[in-house]
């Protein structure tokens, strides 16, 4: 079994970067999900494309904390966001979709609804 340390924590849902965090709209319960600045920094490090280890490490050493605590830190606010609905584990690197990438307000509109199409989650 992989450890979530090892997982690729991919982000889901447009958001907004706000004054004292990120602001996540969550799509399955259509509501808006705020989170604190370690939070956010996860979720901003949340490419898909890196390993919770390695977002850890680098916030670790950031915050000047010990390593072992923000394992144990990001591990728990994984599982939180994604009981939230606004991130998700994945096993294997994956490249996040265009809608995902950015912040709602530096997308290109049409660009963001084409791939909020094509990731389904606009209906036809």
């Amino acid at each position: 079994m992989t450890s979530s340390l090892d997982q690729y924590p991919q982000r889901d849902g447009l958001y907004r970067v706000m004054p004292d965090g990120i602001a996540v709209h969550n799509r399955y319960q259509d509501q808006i999900v705020f989170l604190d600045a370690l939070s956010s920094e996860v979720w901003l490090r949340a490419d898909g494309k890196t390993t919770l280890r390695d977002i850890a490490r680098d916030i670790a050493g950031w915050n000047r904390q010990p390593l072992d605590v923000v394992y144990k830190t990001v591990a728990m606010l994984l599982t939180i966001l994604n009981s939230e609905g606004v991130m998700y584990p994945q096993d294997r690197p994956v490249e996040v979709p265009y809608h995902l990438a950015y912040p709602q307000e530096d997308q290109d509109v049409d660009r963001m609804y084409a791939s909020l199409s094509a990731a389904g989650w606009l209906d036809d």
